[in-house]
């Protein structure tokens, strides 16, 4: 069976590749930090260490309760909708604005009730110099298509399921007084539609139906959870 990793590296490139300038000012995602507590460079006899990363660090999954206060964690959270039979739709077309609900309707193959969504618009990779202002997202339409689908979740190869810089940089979302900061996140996940995000390589899988899974870390009450996101074909 071949194993198909649909994960990025946890690497300083990655979050340059996701979020681009912002990246560079320090927003909101940091770096994984790794503090050695025993090292063979040190001479100790065996390896060990420990992690600091965000919980939406690079190939991810979002939780509920990320957007929707009193709702599960990632501890909480129904694996059998992270694993399972996904298809992969070509969503190219719609590159650089709001995937909508006729964009779906347009997209190939149909999701069946059950399935994982995976769309591929084979976004380009952000730099220091780019606030991704062209980023692909999904719109308040396009979500609920997908609920109206019976999808189980949904993974996108943007850092974020929405318009990150519009979202937060322009309309500025993270203020206490917006209720509503992230429509098409909540929309999807108070359904249990899960959102995986920052995947890569599903332009080669364009078209296919496969297995999939995306396993998130248990971390009681977490927004969110780096995930290895992985494919294989039946």
């Amino acid at each position: 069976m071949e194993i198909i990793d649909l994960t990025r590296p946890m690497t300083a490139e990655t979050l340059v590749a996701l979020g681009g300038r912002k990246t560079v000012e320090g927003w909101m995602v940091q770096p994984v930090g790794v503090s050695w507590l025993r090292s063979w460079e040190r001479g100790d006899n065996t390896t060990q260490c420990s992690w600091q990363l965000s919980d939406h660090f690079g190939t991810h999954v979002d939780a509920p309760v990320h957007v929707i206060e009193g709702t599960a964690g990632v501890d909480g959270m129904d694996l059998s909708r992270l694993v399972g039979e996904a298809v992969v739709l070509d969503c190219r077309f719609a590159r650089g604005r709001g995937i909508t609900a006729a964009d779906l309707d347009r997209a190939a193959p149909r999701p069946r009730p059950g399935d994982i969504a995976l769309l591929c618009v084979a976004e380009p990779a952000g730099t220091v110099d780019s606030f991704l202002v062209d980023q692909t997202y999904v719109t308040v339409e396009g979500a609920r298509w997908l609920v109206d689908h019976g999808v189980h979740a949904v993974g996108v190869e943007t850092a974020c399921f929405e318009h990150s810089y519009q979202r937060s940089i322009v309309e500025r979302c993270y203020q206490p007084t917006e209720r509503d900061p992230w429509p098409a996140h909540r929309i999807c996940l108070e359904r249990d539609v899960y959102i995986i995000e920052g995947l890569t390589g599903l332009e080669a899988l364009v078209g296919e139906r496969m297995r999939f899974a995306a396993a998130p870390l248990p971390v009681p009450g977490s927004s969110g959870s780096p995930v290895r996101a992985f494919a294989w074909r039946t």
